[in-house]
């Protein structure tokens, strides 16, 4: 090789190496940037989860900041995590105000995820944010075109389910069938309910072979919570004594778990539909013994459910503490438990105005009248009867014919037949 050759070969290496120079010069800290980048963001993320519990809105404000830099084509698996947070922050949301627009916000959030949560790539995730989908669907279908939601909200389970076995995945599965539980309860409400009602308590079971009283206290008591709801639900289709008894069953299981020490609003919970419970049992047997059971629950659920803390809560309970002493009227003491009754309703009243909550307006103001009415039978009848024909009228005022027919002609029976009894 002449000298002449040997030069070019050296300047074909110098000058490649001064091509690598400037390449390593011009990548390396681009590349150490961005990962440097991808760790900030990741940082913010993490910080945003620790916020979102408490304050979803601000939460909200660092994904919208980091998702500057972030894209389904430069991090993919962040983007969908940020997306699934997106949805659960909206859904916090939903629960304090604007209920429909921050589902559908929720749900945006979760679809998008879902874009890149393929069932193959990243089947746990997928399966954590198709939970997350079905929980938004179910409580949409509480604002609107609630039977379509609650059939996307099954969907959305079942395919969580797919992933979550019981083998892999004991407590995720258990969730997701107590979610599941919750949505095929919901949709008796609007069709099928017997079968529906079986669904449930069959997920509600298959959630319980997890959620075990020794693993799982808490979780167990919410499914045992539910699994009483729908024992009471199905008493009203079929065998109405014997799932009255399983509904009681397992909320006395519940309350082993949720005492009024460690979890005071679940156990104010669980007493108010224990007394729902015996107060529909008084229908068929030990009237007067289980109406008193169900006093006692109810009373016990108000010593949580104040007017202050849980106003809502307080009027739900008080109005059907006003059911059961006026059923309790029938058997003894017709006037003092009629009276106590009419307390309770004029307590619920409080909260449930015209404006606030006209259907429930409605409801308690019908059961007023009917209080008012049978205590006129008992003394001063042109009164009370006068009351019973004002409380009547106002729960009209909500019942109109076109939009509740059902209701609007029982209410009108009630008040044509007080109208009557004051000639």
């Amino acid at each position: 090789m002449s000298t002449s050759d040997k030069l070019a070969i050296i300047g074909i290496m110098v000058a490649i190496v001064g091509i690598l120079a400037a390449i390593i010069t011009v990548y390396l800290p681009h590349r150490s940037n961005k990962k440097k980048e991808k760790g900030i963001n990741k940082s913010k993320v993490e910080n945003a989860e620790n916020i979102q519990k408490f304050n979803p809105s601000d939460a909200l404000e660092i994904y919208k900041d980091v998702l500057n830099s972030v894209s389904p084509q430069n991090d993919p698996p962040l983007y969908a995590q940020i997306k699934d947070n997106e949805g659960i922050c909206y859904w916090k949301l939903s629960l304090v105000n604007n209920k429909e627009d921050n589902l559908r916000n929720s749900l945006i959030s979760y679809e998008a995820s879902l874009k890149i949560r393929t069932r193959e790539k990243y089947p746990k995730e997928y399966a954590l944010t198709q939970n997350n989908l079905g929980v938004a669907y179910r409580d949409l279908s509480q604002v609107r075109d609630k039977e379509d939601n609650l059939n996307l909200a099954i969907t959305a389970f079942v395919e969580a389910l797919k992933i979550r076995t019981v083998d892999k995945f004991p407590a995720d599965y258990a969730q997701t069938k107590n979610d599941l539980g919750v949505a095929y309860r919901s949709l008796s409400k609007v069709r099928d309910k017997e079968d529906n009602l079986n669904l449930a308590i069959m997920a509600y079971e298959e959630a319980l072979k997890i959620r075990t009283v020794d693993k799982f206290p808490a979780d167990y008591a919410q499914t045992k919570n539910e699994l009483g709801v729908a024992y009471r639900n199905l008493s009203k289709v079929r065998d109405k004594e014997d799932n009255l008894n399983l509904a009681i069953m397992a909320y006395k299981e519940a309350l082993k778990i949720r005492t009024v020490e460690k979890f005071p609003v679940d156990y104010a919970q669980t007493k108010h539909n224990l007394g729902a419970a015996y107060r529909n049992l008084s229908k068929v047997r030990d009237k007067e013994d289980n109406l008193n059971l169900a006093i006692m629950a109810y009373e016990e659920a108000l010593k949580i459910r104040t007017i202050k803390e849980f106003p809502v809560r307080y009027a739900t309970s008080q109005n059907n503490l006003g059911v059961t002493y006026r059923n309790l009227s029938n058997v003894r003491d017709k006037e003092g438990n009629l009276k106590l009754a009419i307390t309770s309703y004029e307590e619920a009243l409080k909260i449930r105005t015209i404006k606030e909550f006209p259907i429930y307006y409605a409801q308690t103001q019908n059961n007023l009248g009917t209080a008012y009415r049978n205590l006129s039978k008992v003394r001063d009848k042109e009164g009370n009867l006068k009351l019973a024909i004002t409380a009547y009228e106002e729960a009209l005022k909500i019942y109109r014919q076109p939009d509740y027919p059902d209701l609007y002609e029982r209410v009108t029976i009630n008040l044509n037949n007080a109208k009557k009894m004051l000639k």
